[in-house]
């Protein structure tokens, strides 16, 4: 506000040589006059004006205004808005969950515009829920086992459908099928100090510890595996135990022993860890899910749980599938997701989670000297998964 100074009225009248009064003379000069006084008190000698900074000319104003556009314009073309990201969803088995949240913010990073989106399914269930085109089904099927994706194709050549896959599955990762087990029940179960077939068909047969020289308080002996009919884990499980008497007696065995079958081998594990012994007392699981884990069991139960390695036991390649037709996400995003994961940035997270090497190096060091066994062909596990529906 101008002092008195700067707009001086007559020390004797308040009226103009008009005859108006000076404040009206202000009041119809209006806002539009101020600059004009400003831009005057500006030369003028008084000192409530004279440490003002200069005016910022038009130019340099314009000048900024556009370099502030251009940064702006650059931030929006490195980094899209959420709403304008594609959505791009894959279908993983429930041991990828974890590998998952570091590979994703991983993916975006080197691919801004697109949106990963994970779904956990058995591999069993996988298969049975995307042989459909649908908007709302995965672009990406990845299950732990490689052999999920031959019989998903085959289910849909049985159908006569063209060829589902953009391109021949692309294999991520290995891992072998392992137990976990609380360390008082495998001093007990496996005395010799490595894991046997016999001696846990023994145990499933007898059902409780004490006909096996443990307490009477371990109760019932609670073996944990997932659903076959669901999950890749249960069916490797079934085919190893059925190696070498693949019959019905075998078969309705292992499944009396069951406690409980999961749908999923990481939700087995969680269960596993979160129960303790009063969940079961061994689980067949991966031995990249067990490593995974493992520092979560030592937590929840002191000393954790002890890694063992049939011998023989199976190993899985787990694959990577991009769908042709109708799916969330467009097709080539799927590619490079794919792309990304056979990438050295991906395998080396990868490896560290527990995976082996495409060339099966990794993992826990006492698996190298066990026999590793291919999975079992369709025909075999169809005939396998039949005496289990069958089994009381």
């Amino acid at each position: 506000m101008l002092g008195p100074d700067i707009w001086p009225h007559p020390a004797s009248s308040d009226r103009s040589a008009s005859g108006a009064s000076a404040p009206a003379i202000s009041r119809a000069m209006g806002k539009a006059s101020r600059p004009f006084y400003c831009a005057l008190a500006g030369n003028l000698p008084s000192p409530i004006f004279s440490d003002w900074p200069p005016a910022v000319s038009v130019i340099t104003r314009r000048r900024a205004l556009s370099l502030g556009i251009a940064a702006a314009a650059l931030v929006l073309a490195s980094a899209p808005l959420p709403g304008l990201r594609r959505p791009l969803q894959v279908a993983v088995g429930s041991e990828l969950e974890q590998p998952l949240q570091q590979l994703e913010p991983l993916f975006e990073r080197r691919h801004p515009d697109i949106d990963l989106r994970w779904q956990v399914q058995g591999a069993q269930d996988m298969v049975n829920q995307n042989l459909e085109g649908r908007p709302d089904r995965s672009r990406v099927l990845i299950p732990s086992n490689r052999e999920q994706l031959r019989a998903f194709q085959a289910a849909l050549a049985a159908q006569g459908e063209p060829a589902p896959f953009s391109r021949e599955p692309q294999p991520i990762a290995r891992t072998l099928l392992v137990a976990v087990v609380w360390p008082d029940r495998a001093a007990r179960l496996f005395p010799d100090g490595g894991f046997s077939w016999a001696r846990l068909k023994q145990a499933a047969a007898a059902g409780q510890w004490s006909a096996l020289g443990g307490p009477d308080t371990w109760g019932s002996f609670d073996l944990r595996t997932t659903d076959p009919l669901r999950s890749n884990s249960g069916q490797m499980t079934l085919a190893l135990w059925s190696r070498d008497r693949p019959t019905a007696a075998s078969v309705a065995v292992l499944k009396r022993a069951v406690y409980r079958p999961a749908r999923s081998t990481d939700i087995l594990l969680r269960e596993f860890i979160s129960g303790g012994r009063n969940d079961g007392d061994i689980a067949m699981v991966y031995e990249a899910a067990a490593l995974m884990r493992s520092a979560e069991a030592q937590q929840r139960w002191p000393g954790g749980y002890r890694l063992m390695v049939p011998d023989p036991t199976i190993e899985m390649v787990l694959a990577a599938a991009v769908l042709r037709g109708e799916a969330m996400g467009r097709q080539a995003d799927g590619e490079r997701f794919v792309d990304f994961l056979a990438g050295e940035e991906a395998q080396a997270a990868l490896r560290t989670l527990g995976f082996r090497d495409l060339d099966g190096r990794g993992g826990d060091p006492a698996a190298n000297r066990v026999r590793r066994l291919p999975p079992p062909d369709r025909a075999q596990l169809d005939d396998l998964l039949r005496l289990w529906q069958q089994a009381g």
